[in-house]
């Protein structure tokens, strides 16, 4: 056992660790949705685990946005000046609903 750990993170992690339920749990629904699932149960473990996770997923993202922004920044469109906006739809998980757009334009009428 880590020598860092309070003592209701140690209580909290050897009930964890003991219960079969909660092992279940964790194979079930992975890392994340385990320790957000268990958050309200064993508040102190949870928090310390929930932190350290943060950490990847937000250096990730950092990473994630530097190398988009390389990407964008390359010799051929070294004269974009809109960065901000072209970030913002290189790295959004947001898709959009192309039939909704579409219906509010007009096709181009041949002369």
């Amino acid at each position: 056992m880590n020598q860092d750990f309070s003592i209701q993170e140690a209580d909290e992690f050897i009930n964890i660790s003991t219960d079969r339920t909660l092992q279940l749990k964790f194979k079930e629904e992975g890392v994340e949705r385990f320790w957000i699932s268990i958050e309200n149960e064993h508040p102190f473990i949870a928090k310390r685990a929930l932190n350290i996770l943060l950490l990847f997923s937000t250096s990730y993202l950092c990473e994630l946005g530097f190398s988009t922004l390389t990407n964008i920044k390359s010799k051929k469109r070294e004269r974009l000046t809109n960065l901000e906006e072209e970030m913002r739809v290189a790295l959004t998980y947001i898709r959009p609903n192309l039939e909704e757009i579409c219906k509010g334009r007009q096709a181009q009428i041949s002369h």
